[in-house]
C-alpha cells in the first residue's frame, strides 16, 4: 500500500468508527530540526565527496494509538499501532514503527508483531541516549555516514524487526529481562547458493537484561541474525552491547560498548562516553563516540571514526522543548583516505 492510500485509510477509519477508539490512547511526537551541514571527504569510498547546505528534517516524528482490555483475573489484552510521520515534507505516513497485539499480566508481557529487539530495549535502558533522534543520537545509520539528517556521530546498531514473538518479564527488584524470536519465513526451497532457506521458528533471536535502581541504570543485550541460506549473504550477524549510566544530584554520566560480527566478515567495535547536566528547565549534554571496522588482511575497507556532540536544551514544559546542538565526526579509511563532517542543528520537540 502506498503512503497516500495508507494515510487516507487511517483518516477514514478514525472518522467512520469513533467508538472503536473510545478507549484508545492517542499519542505522538513532532520533532523537527533545521540543520546546517558541512561535509567533506578525500575518498571515493565516502560519497558524495562534498556537501554544504541547509536542511529541514523530521526526526522520527510519530503518531500512535494504544490501549488495553481487561479480561479478568489480572489478565488484559494490549495493542499498539504506531506510524512514522514526516512533518517536513509530503512523504506522509509510514507504518515502520512498533505495531503489535499481545497479552499482559502479573507474569509479564507477551506480544507478536513489529517491535524493537530486546537488545535495542536494553540499549535504551542503559540511559546513555541523551537527546534521542537528534544529531547527537547514538544510533548508527545503515550507510557509513549519515549525511542527510540522521545522527552523524552514531556508532551503535539498533533494530526494529518484523514478525517478532517477544516476552518481557515483570520487574524483579529493579531487574527486567526480555527475549524475542523471529522466524526466517523462508520456504526452504534451494535458491542462490543452492542451500535451503531459513525456515525455522527462531532463525533470528535477541535477548536483553536491564536494571534500574538507586540512580544506576545498566543493561546487556545480544542479537543473532541468522543468515538466509538461500541468499548470497548467508552468514550470521551478531550484535553484543553493554552499557550503564549513573545519576547523582543534577549530573548523569555513562558509557556504552558494542562488539559485533557483521555477516561473519567484519569485526566491528564501538564505544561511547556520555554526560548530562540538568539545571532548572535546562540541560547540557555531551557525547563522545568511537568505532572501528576491521575486515582483516589490511583491506582498504577498514574504517575508523571518532566524533563528539554537544547539545543545550530548554524545556518549556514536560511536553515541549527546544534545543541547539553541534556534532562533528571524522573518518579514516585504510589507504590514507579520510573525511570530516560538521553539523549544527536547531530543533523543537512536542510530545502529546
Amino acid at each position: 500500500m502506498n503512503k497516500k492510500l495508507l494515510s487516507a485509510a487511517i483518516v477514514a477509519a478514525c472518522a467512520a468508527a469513533p467508538a472503536a477508539f473510545a478507549d484508545a490512547v492517542v499519542y505522538g511526537k513532532a520533532h523537527v530540526s533545521v540543520d546546517a551541514i558541512d561535509y567533506e571527504a578525500t575518498s571515493s569510498v565516502l560519497a558524495p565527496a562534498e556537501k554544504d547546505n541547509y536542511e529541514v528534517n523530521s526526526r522520527s516524528s510519530r503518531l500512535g494509538f494504544k490501549g488495553s482490555e481487561d479480561l479478568g483475573n489480572g489478565l488484559k489484552a494490549i495493542y499498539q499501532f504506531e506510524f512514522g510521520i514526516d512533518v517536513d515534507d509530503n512523504s506522509g505516513i509510514n507504518n515502520g514503527r512498533n505495531t503489535f497485539v499481545g497479552l499482559a499480566g502479573d507474569w509479564g508481557t507477551f506480544l507478536v508483531g513489529r517491535h524493537d529487539t530486546p537488545q535495542k530495549l536494553a540499549f535504551y535502558a542503559a540511559g546513555n541516549e541523551r537527546l534521542g533522534d537528534s544529531i547527537i543520537d547514538l544510533n548508527r545509520s545503515n550507510a557509513s555516514w549519515d549525511i542527510s539528517g540522521g545522527a552523524p556521530i552514531g556508532v551503535f546498531h539498533e533494530a526494529r524487526v518484523d514478525d517478532a514473538i517477544a516476552y518481557v518479564t515483570p520487574n524483579f527488584s529493579g531487574f527486567t529481562a526480555a527475549v524475542a524470536i523471529v522466524p526466517g519465513e523462508d520456504d526452504g526451497v534451494a535458491t542462490g547458493t543452492g542451500t535451503g532457506g531459513a525456515d525455522g521458528l527462531a532463525d533470528h533471536w535477541s535477548a536483553g537484561l536491564m536494571y534500574s535502581g538507586n540512580g544506576l541504570k545498566a543493561s546487556v543485550g545480544y542479537t543473532d541474525y541468522s543468515g538466509d541460506q538461500g541468499k548470497a549473504n548467508a552468514d550470521d550477524t551478531t550484535v553484543f552491547q553493554v552499557g550503564a549510566s549513573y545519576t547523582f544530584n543534577n549530573f548523569s554520566i555513562g558509557a556504552q560498548y558494542e562488539d559485533s560480527d557483521l555477516a561473519d566478515v567484519v569485526d566491528y567495535t564501538a564505544w561511547a562516553v556520555t554526560g548530562k547536566f540538568t539545571f532548572g528547565n535546562n540541560a547540557l549534554s555531551l557525547v563522545y563516540t568511537d568505532s572501528e571496522f576491521d575486515v582483516g588482511g589490511g583491506s582498504a575497507g577498514d574504517e575508523e571514526t571518532t566524533g563528539w556532540g554537544l547539545a543545550a536544551e530548554h524545556n518549556f514544559s514536560k511536553r515541549t522543548k527546544v534545543y541547539a546542538a553541534y556534532a562533528t565526526n571524522e573518518v579514516e579509511v585504510s589507504g590514507g583516505d579520510d573525511g570530516d563532517q560538521d553539523v549544527f542543528s536547531l530543533g523543537m520537540i512536542h510530545s502529546f
